[in-house]
């Protein structure tokens, strides 16, 4: 693993993600991370920790943000108060998510020469 909880809540001085959740996005964002750089990574640098760290937490905050929208309604209206929720679907929330991490990833991994996609 790239980066632990202890790294996160210490080094990266998150505080966003329990610890029970970690692990499950840092491996997502690990994933990412091979899958941008063509499994480039031979050395895990501090650049490589801060870009698991902030993608786990680019990841973990936008389920966070769609976790309490009810499932199903388009609006509601009971004596002139009126709500409307957006519709979304598990692929648009995947997709953002990837988009997020991706661009937490790729502002921590800026000018290490990882994402350099090139002849070496």
């Amino acid at each position: 693993m790239f980066a632990d909880y202890s790294y996160y809540t210490d080094s990266w001085a998150g505080t966003l993600i329990p610890a029970q959740e970690f692990n499950s996005y840092a491996r997502k964002a690990e994933r990412l991370i091979n899958y941008i750089v063509n499994g480039g990574v031979k050395e895990v640098t501090v650049q490589v920790q801060n870009a698991v760290c902030a993608a786990a937490e680019a990841g973990y905050e936008l389920r966070q943000s769609v976790a309490n929208i009810p499932q199903g309604i388009k609006s509601e209206s009971t004596d002139g108060y009126s709500v409307t929720y957006k519709d979304y679907n598990a692929d648009d929330l995947a997709d953002r998510e990837k988009r997020a991490m991706f661009k937490a990833i790729r502002q921590e991994l800026y000018n290490t020469g990882l994402l350099y996609q090139g002849m070496r």
